[in-house]
C-alpha cells in the first residue's frame, strides 16, 4: 500500500457525511494508500461486491502507481532514458494526460513533474536530476520522455483517479446511487438513500479535527479538498509539504486551504493542489478566469467563492 505525500501529509480540510448515513444506508470501507476509502450505499447492497472491487482497484493502481515501490510501473518509467517509447497502463496514461491539460490551466500552479523537489525537502522518494523540466509525448499505450532525468509524481492526482474509477465500478455493478470517499475527497451518483441529495461538510483545516466549514450539496460532481496542514495536525506548519512549481519551494501559506467542486474526481484533486500552490492572488485570479468551482479560505477564515460554487452551498 502505498503512501502519497498527499495522503501521508494532507487530510485537512477533508469532506465529512453531513449527518449520520441512516435512512436506509449501509457503509463499506477500508485502507488505501496509506488513508481509507468508504462507500455509502443503498441498504440491501452488495457490500461484499463492492468490497471486492474496491480493493481490487486500489491493488492494481499501487502497482501502476506507487512511487514508493520500486517494482511499479511508475516507477520504471522515473528510471528510463530518453526519446524510447514505453508501454504502461490506462491509469498512468489519464493521469499524465491530466497532469498537462492542468498545468496548462493553472499556468504551471499543478506541475505533477516536481518528484525531485518533494523528495528534497522530505515528502518523497522520486529522484531526478530535473524538476518541473522536459515533457511527456503520449502515444497510443506508450510514453516516452525528453530528458532522461525527467520524472513524475501522480500524488497529487492519483487518488482523484481512483475516485472516478470506484464511481465508474459502482455504476457497472447495477448501483444509482452512493457516495465514494478516499481520504477526504468525495463523488456521488444519484441520490442519498432517503431521497435527498448527498450533503457533505467541509472541515476546516485550521481548527480541531471535525469542525464543519461550509456544507454543500453534490449531485454528481466531485468534491476535493488541499490544506498546508499535515494529516492529524491543525494550523500552519513550518514547511509546507505542498509544491509551488514556479517558485521551485514549498509553497507560501497565504491559503490556509482550497476546495474545488469538478465533474471527475481527477480534475478536482490536482486542481485543488494547483490553486493552493498558487497563493491568494494568483489562485482566485485563474480559478475566476477558467470558471474553475473553488473556495478559497485565507488563514483566519475569510472566504472567496469562484465558479459558481456558492450555488452548491446549504449553509
Amino acid at each position: 500500500m502505498w503512501i502519497g505525500r498527499r495522503d501521508f501529509l494532507a487530510g485537512a480540510g477533508a469532506a465529512l457525511l453531513a449527518g449520520p448515513a441512516r435512512a436506509g444506508a449501509t457503509t463499506v470501507g477500508g485502507p488505501a494508500f496509506g488513508s481509507y476509502w468508504r462507500c455509502v450505499l443503498p441498504a440491501g447492497a452488495r457490500r461484499e461486491a463492492v468490497a471486492h472491487l474496491a480493493t481490487g482497484l486500489i491493488a492494481d493502481l499501487d502497482a501502476e502507481l506507487s512511487p514508493w515501490r520500486d517494482d511499479s510501473a511508475l516507477s520504471g518509467v522515473n528510471r528510463a532514458g530518453a526519446g524510447d517509447w514505453r508501454p504502461v497502463g490506462a491509469a498512468t496514461l489519464a493521469c499524465l494526460s491530466e497532469a498537462e491539460a492542468v498545468r496548462a490551466l493553472t499556468e504551471g500552479g499543478f506541475d505533477a513533474r516536481v518528484g525531485p523537489l518533494v523528495a528534497r525537502h522530505g515528502f518523497g522518494r522520486i529522484k531526478g536530476a530535473l524538476a518541473g523540466e522536459g515533457r511527456f509525448e503520449l502515444r497510443g499505450g506508450a510514453v516516452r520522455k525528453s530528458h532522461a532525468g525527467l520524472t513524475f509524481d501522480p500524488c497529487g492526482l492519483a487518488k482523484g483517479h481512483a475516485l472516478d474509477l470506484l464511481v465508474a465500478g459502482l455504476a457497472a455493478l447495477g448501483l444509482s446511487h452512493a457516495l465514494v470517499e478516499i481520504g477526504g475527497e468525495v463523488a456521488t451518483l444519484g441520490r442519498h438513500p432517503s431521497g435527498r441529495a448527498w450533503r457533505l461538510a467541509i472541515e476546516r483545516a485550521d481548527a480541531p479535527r471535525g469542525t464543519a466549514l461550509r456544507m454543500v450539496r453534490l449531485c454528481g460532481l466531485a468534491l476535493a479538498t488541499s490544506a498546508h496542514a499535515p494529516q492529524g495536525l491543525r494550523g500552519r506548519v513550518e514547511t509546507s509539504h505542498v509544491i509551488d512549481p514556479r517558485q521551485g519551494r514549498p509553497a507560501a501559506q497565504g491559503l490556509a486551504q482550497v476546495s474545488v467542486l469538478a465533474s471527475t474526481g481527477l480534475r478536482a484533486d490536482a486542481l485543488a493542489t494547483g490553486l493552493l500552490a498558487l497563493g491568494p492572488h494568483d489562485g482566485p485570479r485563474i480559478a475566476r478566469a477558467a470558471g474553475i468551482a473553488a473556495l478559497f479560505v485565507h488563514p483566519g477564515g475569510a472566504e472567496r467563492m469562484t465558479g459558481g460554487f456558492a450555488a452548491h452551498l446549504i449553509a
